[in-house]
């Protein structure tokens, strides 16, 4: 039987090499200085997660990653999409759209025309969400959507 506080060593049974916070601090540094990204905002506690999962899966130690990440730029690429949050959803913030409701949408009715660009939208449901809230306010018809 299991303790419900008991630990386990990952290695032990998934038999890939885990990886500490220090040494993830030092390949999120790494990856910065080799190709520019920069992880330095995400949760360390989601990225040590994903990172994790990454070498679990292609069963790589922490060698083996960093190879495969100077050395196959499809490999890069992939763990890049892997890493990477896409957050999105239809209204996520629900108080940035009521913000937006009540003190951004009347200002812009002043306009003829309305340009929204939403930058970083990952799939289109803020932008979806942006229309929709144009929409119930009549301003759609002369709005553009970026």
């Amino acid at each position: 039987m299991v303790k419900l506080n008991q630990r386990f060593d990952m290695q032990e049974i998934t038999g890939c090499e885990t990886i500490s916070f220090e040494q993830l601090d030092e390949l999120v540094l790494w990856i910065n200085k080799l190709h520019g990204f920069n992880f330095t905002g995400y949760s360390r506690a989601s990225l040590k997660r994903r990172v994790t999962r990454i070498m679990e899966l292609k069963n790589l130690s922490l060698f083996d990653l960093k190879s495969m990440l100077i050395n196959d730029f499809n490999f890069l690429e992939e763990f890049i999409i892997e890493i990477t949050v896409n957050v999105t959803e239809m209204f996520r913030d629900p108080s940035f759209y009521r913000a937006v409701r009540e003190k951004v949408l009347p200002y812009l009715a002043s306009f003829q025309r309305i340009k929204v660009w939403n930058a970083g939208c990952s799939t289109g449901e803020e932008l979806y969400s942006f229309a929709i809230s144009l929409h119930q306010e009549n301003l759609y018809n002369r709005s553009f959507l970026y």
